[in-house]
């Protein structure tokens, strides 16, 4: 009889401890899905986010070749009389002038 109750509590033992190792390990389990769920949101979040500055980069090259060609007109003379037409009222020669009264 000794032998069946010690039996039995070392089942029970062994089964209480099973169980106590099976909650551990759904629990450990359950916190990396959570963790997982977590971290692909922030994936999501970072991809948008880099196709955003993707977007932002074409634009901002779009801009800089226009600057680029830009100063290119800049530098000739077809700006520099523009310019001067418009700011200093020079007048190419056989221009007429109209003034407003």
């Amino acid at each position: 009889m000794a032998r069946t109750a010690m039996a039995r509590r070392k089942k029970q033992s062994n089964f209480i401890s099973f169980a106590l190792v099976a909650i551990v390990v759904l629990l450990i389990a359950f916190l990396i899905f959570l963790k997982s769920i977590e971290t692909r949101g922030k994936l999501n979040a970072y991809v948008s986010r880099d196709e955003a500055l993707d977007a932002q980069i074409a634009l901002e090259e779009e801009r800089s070749l226009e600057i680029d060609e830009l100063e290119k007109y800049v530098q000739t003379k077809a700006y520099a009389g523009e310019q001067a037409q418009e700011k200093l009222g020079l007048v190419s020669e056989g221009e007429i002038v109209f003034r407003k009264e």
